[in-house]
Formats: structure tokens, C-alpha cells, sequence
């Protein structure tokens, strides 16, 4: 079963899309904060990141930078309200593999995720 980590912020959010992704048979954790994120990656075995860039101290770039100096084969998603292309070209640079902007139909993020 693959495991997936959500790190956003919106607690209602989170838990949407963390519902949604179980239904399918992903094992998912669910985290409002990088500091919490961190934690799950040093416990767990995880196959994709799924991340907001906007959060409260550690933001989704901070992030997704620190992942990919200890791991850069695991896959990250941005999921984010950030549609301009700096925040694209930032997330690209870093290293993400993928950038979908909210809001979106769910389906498209399970086609992304089998993709």
C-alpha cells in the first residue's frame, strides 16, 4: 500500500484530501506543519509528498529543499494557491515533480498520482 504525506496547513483540507486519497488504498499521514512532516519522514517509508507551499514557519519551498538534500528520488507535489510562474520556476528548481493549483477535482489529482 503506498504511503503518502500531506503537509498542509488547512486542517480541513488535509483531512479532505487525506480521506479521499484512503478510499483508494493509500496509507496516508497527514500533517499541518514541516516540523510534523519531518518527524513522519525519519519514521516512515514514504512514496510521495504532497505539499502546500503556504504554511506557517517552514513554508512548502523551505520544505521540499531540505527533502531533497537527504532524498531525491521521492516524488513531491505542490499543491497550492500560488499560480504564478515564479512560485512554478522556485518549486521546478527545487526539484518538485509536480504543481497543481487549488482548487481542483480531486480525480485529477488521483490521475496525477498513478501518472
Amino acid at each position: 500500500m503506498p504511503k503518502i504525506l500531506i503537509v498542509e496547513d488547512n486542517q480541513d483540507f488535509n483531512r479532505a484530501v487525506s480521506t479521499y486519497l484512503s478510499q483508494y488504498g493509500h496509507e496516508v499521514f497527514g500533517c499541518f506543519n514541516a516540523n510534523e512532516a519531518y518527524d513522519v519522514l525519519y519514521e516512515n517509508q514514504i512514496d510521495l509528498i504532497i505539499s502546500d507551499i503556504m504554511m506557517p514557519g517552514t513554508d512548502g519551498f523551505e520544505f521540499a529543499a531540505a527533502v531533497r538534500e537527504t532524498n531525491k528520488e521521492i516524488p513531491i507535489l505542490f499543491v497550492t494557491a500560488r499560480d504564478d510562474f515564479m512560485s512554478k520556476r522556485i518549486g521546478y528548481g527545487i526539484g518538485v515533480d509536480d504543481y497543481m493549483v487549488k482548487p481542483f477535482v480531486f480525480e485529477e489529482l488521483l490521475a496525477r498520482l498513478r501518472a
